[in-house]
C-alpha cells in the first residue's frame, strides 16, 4: 500500500502537467516594439509663428546636438553650435519661422 502511494504522486503530477500543456501553447505571439533608433527621430511639434529658442534646441537635438555651446538668432535663422554624441563639433541652422533645418555642418576632425 505504501508503494502505491509513492507511485501515485508522480503519476498525478504528470497528469496535471499534461493537462495544463494545451492551455500554455497558445498561437498568440507578442512581439516587442522595434528599438527607438530603428523608427527614426520623433517629429518635433513646431508651433505656428516665430520659433522660440527652446523649439530650435529641440530640433537641433533631433539632428544630434547633445551639448550646446552657442546660440544666435541671425535674422530669420537660429544658429546652434555644440557637440554631438561623439564629441565632434556640429552647427545646425534652423529657420526661425518654419522650423525647417536649413543647414547642418559637422566637424570632420
Amino acid at each position: 500500500m505504501n508503494n502505491l502511494r509513492k507511485a501515485m504522486v508522480p503519476v498525478v503530477a504528470a497528469l496535471a502537467i499534461g493537462a495544463a500543456t494545451p492551455v500554455l501553447s497558445a498561437d498568440y505571439i507578442v512581439r516587442p516594439p522595434p528599438p527607438r533608433a530603428a523608427m527614426g527621430p520623433a517629429p518635433v511639434q513646431v508651433p505656428l509663428g516665430p520659433l522660440t529658442l527652446q523649439d530650435a534646441l529641440a530640433i537641433a537635438a533631433d539632428i544630434g546636438v547633445v551639448t550646446v555651446q552657442n546660440t544666435h538668432l541671425d535674422g530669420d535663422e537660429w544658429e546652434i553650435e555644440g557637440r554631438d554624441g561623439y564629441g565632434k563639433w556640429i552647427q545646425v541652422d534652423v529657420d526661425a519661422r518654419t522650423g525647417e533645418v536649413r543647414h547642418v555642418d559637422r566637424s570632420i576632425i
